[in-house]
C-alpha cells in the first residue's frame, strides 16, 4: 500500500512538472537545449561576471527584461538601459549565485535553465534559437541569510 502511495505521489509530481531530474549533461531537459551550448553559455556568463565584463554579460541578455529597482519593477528595453542599472540587476547576491553555480547542479524545466534559486533564467528567446538570459530576479522573496 505504501509503495503504491509513493508511486502515485511521484507520478503526480512528474505530471505536474516537478520531477526530480538528473543534472548537467545527463539532464534530458538540458540536453533538449543542447547540453554543450548550455554549458558554454553558463561558463561564459560565470567568467564574465567574475571578471566584471559588463559588456559581455549584457550581450547575453534578451530584451526586454524586467528587474527590480528602487522597490519596483522596471522593464529595460536595451543594452544601454541595462548597463545603467547593471549594479542593481546584477547585485552582489546575484553575482554570487552565478559565481558559485556548478553546472552539475543547474535546474531545468519548461521555463528554461535556472541559476541559483531563480535569480537568473536562461532560455532561447523570440525567433532565435540562441540562448539568452530571459529573467533577472534580483529581488527574490527570500532573505540573504538563506544563502
Amino acid at each position: 500500500m505504501r509503495a503504491r502511495l509513493e508511486f502515485s505521489m511521484i507520478l503526480l509530481l512528474v505530471l505536474a512538472g516537478f520531477a526530480p531530474c538528473a543534472s548537467g549533461q545527463g539532464d534530458p531537459c538540458i540536453r533538449a537545449y543542447g547540453a554543450a551550448s548550455v554549458e558554454q553559455f553558463w561558463r561564459d556568463l560565470q567568467n564574465s561576471v567574475v571578471v566584471d565584463d559588463r559588456a559581455r554579460v549584457v550581450e547575453m541578455v534578451g530584451f526586454p527584461i524586467k528587474i527590480t529597482a528602487d522597490g519596483r519593477s522596471r522593464t529595460l528595453r536595451n543594452k544601454n538601459q541595462l548597463l545603467a542599472y547593471y549594479n542593481v540587476a546584477f547585485d552582489a547576491k546575484v553575482r554570487g549565485f552565478i559565481a558559485k553555480q556548478k553546472f552539475s547542479e543547474l535546474f531545468c524545466n519548461w521555463k528554461g535553465v535556472m541559476i541559483g534559486r531563480g535569480e537568473i533564467w536562461i532560455n532561447t528567446g523570440g525567433r532565435s534559437s540562441r540562448l539568452r538570459i530571459i529573467a533577472i530576479n534580483n529581488n527574490p522573496p527570500w532573505s540573504p541569510q538563506d544563502n
